[in-house]
């Protein structure tokens, strides 16, 4: 779980720019006497959005992950095919 919170702070940092329309309500709040509803519904939208990204982004990168089969070699002009020396494991 910690690993899911360092990544979760992460993105937070890397996501700046979604706290954007918080603080804008938030300065309107102290100058035009918007409510702090608005701010706080902004606010815990934008948390909410990038956690859900943080926990299934961490959902898919947990996975294992699945061998691939080798394709033969249709090809009669070639003479290795879709073999490369990097796909040995």
């Amino acid at each position: 779980m910690g690993t899911l919170f360092r990544s979760f702070m992460i993105n937070i940092l890397l996501d700046m720019w979604g706290a954007i329309p918080a603080v804008i309500l938030l300065v309107l709040h102290f100058f035009l006497g918007v409510p702090l509803w608005f701010f706080a519904v902004a606010l815990a939208g934008w948390l909410v959005i990038v956690g859900t990204m943080t926990v299934l982004m961490h959902l898919i990168t947990s996975q294992p992950d699945t061998p691939h089969k080798q394709k033969k070699n249709m090809n009669p002009y070639s003479k290795k095919g879709y073999e490369t020396p990097d796909m040995q494991r």
